[in-house]
C-alpha cells in the first residue's frame, strides 16, 4: 500500500498517517494536544514529536487545558529540565498560554470545537485568526494545525492510497 512518502520511517508514523492525520480531532484536550505538538514541531521534524508524544501527554498533564493553564513558573522550570520532550522555554510558556486562551474560548463559544467550527472558510483566513489568537502559532504551524485535525484537507501525495480515497468521496 502506497502512503505519503514521509509516513514511511516507522510505524508510528505509519499509524499516525493512516488513522489519525485529517482526520476531524475532536474535544477540548485533544484539540490542544493537536494545537500544542504543532507548536513544539515547528523547526523540527514531525517523526521527533510523535516519538515524544507519551513524554508530552506526561509533562503536559494529559494536555488537560483546565490543569495546564494553572501552570507556573515551577512547572516550566520541570518542563525545560525534562529530557523526555522538547525543552525549548518559549514554547513551553507559548503552552501555558495558549491554554488560558483555550480556556477563554470554551468560556465564550462553549467549546474549542465550536471556536474552530465558526472560523472563516477560507484557509487563508483560517490561519490568520488562530496567529492573532494563540502564542507561538505562525502561518505554517496553522495551516498544520488545520490539516492534522481535519479542518482543511490534508496534503496527502498522489500516490497515497489516502489520496485516492480523498479524489472519490
Amino acid at each position: 500500500m502506497n502512503r505519503c512518502k514521509w509516513s514511511e520511517e516507522s510505524e508510528m508514523l505509519q499509524h499516525y498517517h493512516d488513522e489519525e492525520w485529517g482526520k476531524k480531532a475532536e474535544g477540548d484536550d485533544k484539540l490542544f494536544e493537536c494545537l500544542t505538538l504543532e507548536l513544539f514541531q515547528s523547526g523540527l521534524s514531525w517523526r521527533t514529536i510523535l516519538h515524544k508524544r507519551e513524554n508530552f501527554r506526561k509533562a503536559f498533564a494529559d494536555f488537560q487545558v483546565e490543569k495546564v493553564k494553572c501552570f507556573g513558573e515551577e512547572d516550566i522550570e520541570r518542563l525545560v529540565a525534562d529530557a523526555g520532550i522538547v525543552r525549548h522555554r518559549k514554547k513551553i510558556e507559548a503552552t501555558i498560554e495558549n491554554a488560558k486562551r483555550i480556556a477563554a474560548l470554551i468560556q465564550e463559544y462553549g467549546s474549542f470545537d465550536s471556536f474552530l467550527d465558526q472560523l472563516p472558510g477560507e484557509k487563508a483566513e483560517m490561519q490568520k485568526t488562530l496567529q492573532k489568537t494563540f502564542k507561538h502559532v505562525g502561518f505554517t504551524t496553522a495551516e498544520s494545525f488545520l490539516e492534522a485535525t481535519g479542518r482543511i484537507p490534508a496534503a496527502h501525495s498522489e500516490q497515497c492510497f489516502l489520496y485516492k480515497r480523498e479524489q472519490m468521496n
